[in-house]
């Protein structure tokens, strides 16, 4: 199940669509709705699901907050269904649904008349009787057939005087039950056999694919290049890329609204990896004081090893070569006239910087940038202009922490989906 948000207001005043699929058959239902609380979306799974088919064993959503409320949960439980989310910014773990939510998305887009969009929700609950109808690639069945072991009646069929009795009007109703329960019970054998060995094809890909992004093993000697192997993670000299303890690059995927992915860094961390949860799947560690709240169990899709190059050369001195022979290239290599001139009678020393602002200048108009200096001997700070400081270090340091903390925010870190 999912949901379609946000859409435009409707005539019947529905804002949302809600999709139940049948992860087996693909059947879909779809549900027009005005209010999205947990509350109504139990009602409307009780009333398109439950009531037409019986309780599921398993419901498959996202991290959606009206499905992992404490009211759907009971629900779930009243019901003695199985509720299992996927993992976090993963669509591909619920990959059937978010096609079907694609499909009528497109769909609704190409019949839709109303210049102000506010017929998309008849045309939305139209379109899956004929979605439910077409033929299914992989399971070589419409899924209207494999849940009801019949075809649907179409205005064409109904058109059609050669096709409008068939052969059931020879037998008796006994016999036309028997024989629609075979083929109902053999289109279920082959929708299932397809359906397996083509899940099995795909998650053999999919597996592999991922297998080659964990096994990609770093040498020991971390001074030689890193290689992906497949056969040699069992070798003591190799160690897999992703292990507890270690450092990683975690990829966010939300940024706040007004603000371009393009020009926003998705890339967080390095956050250490706490443990391995499932075969493709780990837990992170999160600092109390980062701000980050987001759900720690990830994909390893999601993450990327921090590089620590450790190539470079070690400093050692040459034997027989005492500290005095030291040669200092960065002192030598400093210009002449490169100095902080010592603190006169009327100049003052700054202690720390504390915060800037933007305010308009009143004599130009112009936004002119000021920092709220603590000095040295003095308990009140003021407010001075970049000109009047001559801290050099104190002020890089202050710009960039202020452009790491302007990073963070850029990063919606609530974890909606």
């Amino acid at each position: 199940m999912d949901f379609v948000t946000p859409l435009p207001k409707s005539r019947r005043r529905n804002t949302s669509l809600l999709l139940f699929q049948c992860s087996f058959t693909g059947y879909v239902i779809a549900k027009a709705m005005c209010s999205t609380k947990a509350q109504d979306v139990a009602e409307a799974f009780e009333e398109y699901v439950f009531r037409r088919f019986g309780a599921p064993t398993m419901i498959r959503h996202d991290r959606d907050p009206r499905f992992m409320s404490e009211t759907f949960k009971a629900f779930a439980e009243l019901i003695q269904a199985r509720s299992r989310a996927t993992l976090s910014y993963r669509p591909q773990a619920n990959g059937q649904q978010e096609r079907s939510v694609k499909s009528i998305v497109q769909t609704v887009n190409v019949y839709i008349e109303d210049p102000l969009q506010q017929d998309w929700d008849d045309i939305a609950e139209k379109m899956t009787h004929a979605i439910n109808n077409a033929m299914d690639t992989t399971r070589k069945e419409t899924p209207f057939y494999l849940v009801h072991g019949w075809d649907a009646q179409s205005t064409l069929k109904a058109m059609t005087s050669s096709l409008r009795l068939g052969d059931s009007s020879l037998m008796d109703a006994a016999a036309w039950r028997r024989e629609a329960n075979r083929q109902h019970e053999v289109a279920l054998a082959m929708a299932k056999l397809y359906q397996a060995t083509e899940k099995a094809r795909r998650a053999k890909v999919h597996k592999e694919a991922l297998g080659r992004l964990e096994r990609i093993a770093v040498p020991v000697d971390e001074r030689s290049n890193p290689t992906e192997v497949g056969d040699l993670t069992s070798d003591p000299t190799y160690r897999p890329l992703f292990e507890p303890g270690s450092r990683v690059w975690l990829f966010m995927e939300r940024v706040k609204p007004g603000l371009t992915k393009k020009l926003a860094h998705r890339w967080h961390g390095p956050f250490r990896i706490k443990r391995k949860v499932e075969e493709f799947a780990y837990e992170l560690e999160l600092p109390d004081t980062a701000g980050y709240r987001f759900y720690p169990v990830v994909h390893v899709s999601r993450v990327k090893p921090v590089r620590d190059d450790n190539r470079r050369p070690t400093a050692e001195l040459v034997d027989g070569l005492g500290e005095d022979d030291r040669f200092d290239f960065d002192e030598e290599l400093l210009p002449e006239d490169n100095w902080e001139p010592a603190a006169g009678d009327d100049e003052y020393t700054v202690e720390a910087i504390l915060d800037d602002r933007w305010p308009i200048s009143t004599g130009t108009g112009r936004n002119q940038r000021e920092f709220y200096v603590k000095w040295w001997g003095y308990e009140d700070p003021t407010w001075e202009p970049v000109s009047n400081l001559s801290c050099g270090g104190l002020l890089f340091d202050y710009l960039f922490q202020r452009k790491r903390e302007n990073r963070f925010q850029m990063v919606q870190v609530t974890d909606e989906s």
